[in-house]
């Protein structure tokens, strides 16, 4: 799942934990292509989807093994909530970690995440330090 030295991936600012971590990346809004590039920076290896439907998809793919979902919980058609539910019925609760986007810093918000098995959240707008924090708490 950590591809390690994979090549491609070295990052000045990468960390050693997160090198090679296949992310799926499932944001459906204009900063999708910036936190692809932050998660990148921290040496992370990056598929980014503009949907649920595609994410659901990308996971199914045995080619790639995803270990963390970043999920926006506003996309349209299929929220994140709703996915990161069919993930935790299709998968279980030990893969892969999911993280929440969310601009949202409402409880409610985050007793429903905690309740779907999300592993951690992170708002927006999404900052590198704090990328990296809540990727290091969740592995």
């Amino acid at each position: 799942m950590l591809a390690g030295n994979a090549p491609g991936l070295q990052h000045p600012n990468s960390n050693s934990i997160l090198r090679g971590l296949i992310i799926t990346l499932a944001y459906d809004d204009v900063n999708r292509t910036v936190t692809k590039r932050l998660l990148e920076k921290l040496g992370c290896e990056v598929t980014a989807v503009s949907s649920g439907f595609e994410c659901l998809s990308a996971l199914s793919n045995v080619e790639m093994p995803y270990r963390v979902v970043i999920l926006d919980l506003q996309m349209p058609k299929m929220d994140g909530f709703e996915v990161a539910m069919k993930i935790r019925k299709f998968y279980g609760y030990h893969w892969p970690l999911i993280i929440a986007l969310t601009a949202s810093t409402e409880d409610h918000v985050r007793e429903r995440c905690l309740q779907m098995g999300v592993n951690g959240m992170i708002q927006k707008p999404v900052l590198l330090h704090v990328m990296d924090s809540e990727l290091r708490r969740a592995l």
